[in-house]
């Protein structure tokens, strides 16, 4: 069976679509955006993450790493880690690690197994119209895994949903469509210069997939809602979101709405854990007057507007 990297599946979602949700985060993702909220799902590979805050100073992990990471007290190499995950005897000081201040980002999980934890809570999705969300990283970096969950998942009759960035093969998108209740999918601008510059990735490609998946969502039936994070500096000016208005306006016919995500900084702590600086740190995150505009930009293209 298809195997998997899964960062995390988190219970109780409540933010990632209709109902009460259970998400499944997967790992690996072509865009590196820099106010990403997840950056442990960014890398393809396992890495190790470290919370200095639970360490008890044991050194248990300096006395069993095999490469001679930690030449700087308990304050390990990550050049040295980020090359751990593909070795026999990985993550060695993880094993040992007794606080858990040292934890792998990312499980090998198989499809079964993915479906088993989210199956517990059937129930839930039921009384509250609820299901799963695929989210990421971005699932279609894992196109065989998202497809076989969510064809998984069908079988086992839970809502499904994605959330993706957008960049992926037409084929993959084609190949989940007729799996999907639902979709997110990101347009974070329109200008390609500046999408480069704050993504490592222009948005051509990201463009046709949205227009692809518009057309989709009218042959399979499911939702799509195209989110827009906005960020200051990058986007968050009205020439900005009423390029993305015009471009939705103009050629997607089928989607059900549009959702505003103003930044926040509720991830800066997981960029310490991997031992990156946080880019974005003095960014603020815009006001309730500020959205406010920005939606009514939105309702001058007739847009209808989603918050979940």
């Amino acid at each position: 069976m298809t195997r998997g990297t899964v960062t995390d599946i988190e219970r109780y979602a409540i933010n990632d679509g209709f109902g009460l949700r259970t998400t499944v985060f997967l790992k690996g993702c072509p865009l590196k955006c820099k106010w990403c909220s997840n950056p442990e799902t960014q890398k393809f590979y396992q890495q190790m993450i470290y919370f200095q805050d639970k360490c008890i100073g044991c050194g248990a992990c300096k006395e069993v790493c095999p490469y001679g990471a930690f030449t700087n007290g308990l304050e390990a190499d990550r050049e040295i880690c980020e090359k751990c995950h593909d070795r026999i005897d990985a993550f060695k000081c993880v094993e040992e690690c007794y606080p858990q201040c040292r934890k792998i980002a990312g499980d090998k999980m198989t499809v079964q197994e993915v479906v088993d934890i989210v199956k517990r809570d059937m129930p839930f999705y039921q009384l509250s119209g609820g299901g799963v969300t695929i989210s990421g990283g971005e699932p279609l970096a894992q196109p065989q895994f998202t497809f076989e969950l969510l064809k998984a998942f069908n079988e086992n009759w839970i809502d499904t949903a994605i959330e993706t960035c957008g960049v992926g093969a037409v084929e993959d998108y084609k190949l989940i469509a007729p799996f999907l209740k639902f979709a997110f999918m990101d347009l974070k601008c329109v200008d390609n210069r500046k999408h480069y510059e704050w993504t490592g990735a222009d948005n051509e490609l990201i463009k046709k997939n949205i227009i692809c998946m518009d057309e989709l969502s009218k042959k399979y039936g499911f939702q799509l809602i195209i989110r827009t994070p906005i960020i200051p500096g990058f986007n968050d000016s009205q020439e900005e979101v009423r390029g993305i208005a015009e471009f939705v306006a103009n050629n997607c016919k089928n989607y059900i709405g549009m959702e505003l995500l103003p930044y926040h900084k509720l991830g800066r702590g997981k960029y310490i854990s991997l031992g990156r600086a946080y880019e974005l740190a003095e960014l603020a995150t815009p006001t309730d007057e500020h959205m406010d505009k920005l939606i009514k930009i939105l309702d001058e293209y007739k847009i209808p507007i989603y918050k979940f």
